[in-house]
This record gives structure tokens, sequence and C-alpha cells, in this order.
């Protein structure tokens, strides 16, 4: 088998180091009008994007640390006690979760009625369709390790939440700020039969 030599400078292109990551949230463009506030409530309050196709898309998607030519993200996501994004579902990629250090409670169902706890190391992959969302139940804070697969960078733009959490932004935030949210395609229809189809 005929091999590959890469320079250092080559290979250095392909590394995350953590200690020079930004947050997404950091990089967020509140030019929209969407608050930092608003932005971590729907997400975990610090994510990194180690790496991730080029043109993932979604309202959320920056720029990954390294760009791979797989159709995969991996992302620590950082978290304090009681920490964790909405419940979500992805219609087309798979996610998994490995918690690297404290514990993170793992909820799914329309409407999260369902759980189980993560301990160090322990890993949980949910298929697409399934409505998801994790939270750091440690009392400090704690990272868990996300990679998300799928078939094509077009898949990537495919989280939803349900209409629970469109709910709670409102009252929350005010109605404004959901139609601001929607404005950057972020919608709240899982779990409303409308045609489409979870991946299998």
């Amino acid at each position: 088998m005929k091999t590959v030599n890469f320079t250092h400078q080559e290979m250095n292109a392909r590394v995350a180091r953590f200690k020079e990551l930004k947050p997404q949230s950091g990089s967020y463009d509140s030019d929209v009008g969407i608050p930092k506030e608003v932005y971590e409530t729907m997400t975990a309050r610090t994510l990194y994007l180690l790496m991730s196709p080029e043109n993932q898309g979604g309202p959320m998607a920056q720029a990954p640390a390294v760009v791979t030519e797989d159709k995969m993200s991996v992302i620590i996501a950082e978290c304090p006690p009681g920490d964790g994004p909405l419940l979500h579902a992805h219609q087309f990629t798979r996610e998994t979760f490995m918690c690297l250090d404290g514990q993170f409670k793992i909820q799914w169902g329309d409407e999260g009625e369902s759980e189980l706890v993560l301990d160090k190391y322990d890993m949980i992959a949910v298929p697409p369709g399934v409505v998801r969302r994790f939270e750091n139940v440690s009392d400090q804070t704690a990272h868990l390790l996300v990679w998300i697969n799928g078939d094509s960078e077009e898949s990537f733009n495919d989280i939803d939440h349900p209409k629970v959490e469109a709910d709670r932004l409102a009252s929350e935030f005010g109605d404004d700020m959901l139609e601001k949210l929607r404005g950057i395609g972020v919608t709240f229809e899982a779990g409303v039969a409308d045609g489409r189809e979870a991946a299998e």
C-alpha cells in the first residue's frame, strides 16, 4: 500500500488545540438581534467545535478548528451545573454523547419524559428523530463529548425543537424573540406531522 507523507505544517492544520478554541457563542452574530443569553439557553452554555465539514449548515453553525471531508462534527460541551440545551431532534444525523467528567442526564421523548444518567466515560448513541437533551447534573463544571454523523453536509441543517420549547422561549424572552429565532432558521416543528420522516 502506498503511503502519504505530511509536512509538520500540513499535519498541524489537522489539530484542534482545546486551549486555543473559541466558544461558538463567542462568535455568534449579535447583529441579528438575538442576545447571547438566548443563544446559550438554546444550546449548552459553552460549545467548542473541534471538527466538522466546511459547509455543515444550520443557523448555529460556526467555523470548526479542523475541517474534515468526513460527514461528522465533533464538539465539546462545557457546562456549569444545571446547564444544557433545549429539547431538540436531529431529523437526519446521528448524535452520540460521551461523558468526559462529572455526570450528565440525558432526556428523551417529545417532552423529555424519559431519562438516564451518564457517568464518566459512559456513552449513548441517539438515533435520528428522537427528541433529546443533556444536562450537567454534577456540582461542578463538566464536559461532554458530542459527535454528529450524517450522510451529506446538507444533512447537518436538521435540528428541530418541539413546541414545548417554543412556549418556554416565548414565556422567558417574549414572542418577538421567538420570531427572530424563526427568522434565522430555528424551527419548532419536532413531533408535528409534516410529511417529513426522520432517517432510519
